[in-house]
């Protein structure tokens, strides 16, 4: 199997070694990726995967984290599950050089959007005096920015504000800026899959400051 053929809630075998340049407690990388990088895709094995229950119940008992202790504490990752979002901002950027491959194919990457989305917010049990206010960068939305021409229309996609669903951000902190967060990963479930799953959903409230 490609590593491309794996999904979000795969789990996978692989022989992994720590890494030389990056020394965070979960930065790993696979083993012989320096010589053998155009194989590492056999190294991967599939071998199982989470069902929908099994997402949620993971996803919440591994929730309840705020970036101020994660901080305070030098965690690198946590997963937060916010009790208000205050506001959904795209925020422009400016214009970068266009580069292409050798066969003269453009090159997309996160800074070759014309924005960036970032979500104010407080999370449950917050420790921090003042909103949180994270940059995301879900792989989702640029796939969502590559196909559609409305870049609003992915707040819809993420069912940020669908009072239906119950949403989780999976956070962690910059390489050379460790004290800085950023939303790794958007985590949404319908409050109907959450109750059959044994889940309490969390009724967050909904977007006091958005669309003013």
């Amino acid at each position: 199997m490609g590593m491309d053929e794996l999904a979000r809630w795969n789990v996978v075998s692989v022989e992994v070694t720590d890494s030389d340049t990056d020394h965070r407690d979960e930065s790993y990388k696979i083993a012989g990726s320096k010589t053998d990088w155009d194989h590492l895709f056999r190294k991967v094995e599939k071998v199982d995967e989470l069902s929908k229950h099994e997402q949620i119940q993971l996803t919440d008992r591994l929730s309840g984290d705020c970036r101020t202790d994660l901080n305070e504490n030098r965690i690198s990752l946590g997963m937060v599950k916010p009790a208000q979002v205050n506001s959904i901002d795209l925020k422009p950027i400016e214009e970068t050089p266009t580069q292409v491959d050798l066969s003269g194919r453009k090159l997309v990457g996160k800074n070759d959007f014309a924005q960036k989305l970032y979500i104010n917010y407080e999370c449950e049990g917050c420790k921090q005096k003042t909103p949180h206010n994270q940059h995301v960068i879900e792989w989702g939305v640029y796939e969502f920015w590559k196909k559609h021409e409305d870049p609003e229309g992915v707040i819809d996609a993420l069912r940020l504000n669908d009072d239906s669903y119950s949403n989780y951000f999976f956070i962690g902190n910059l390489h050379h800026q460790p004290t800085a967060y950023i939303i790794i990963s958007v985590l949404r479930f319908k409050e109907s899959d959450m109750s059959r799953a044994g889940v309490r959903p969390q009724g967050q409230a909904g977007l006091s400051g958005f669309g003013d």
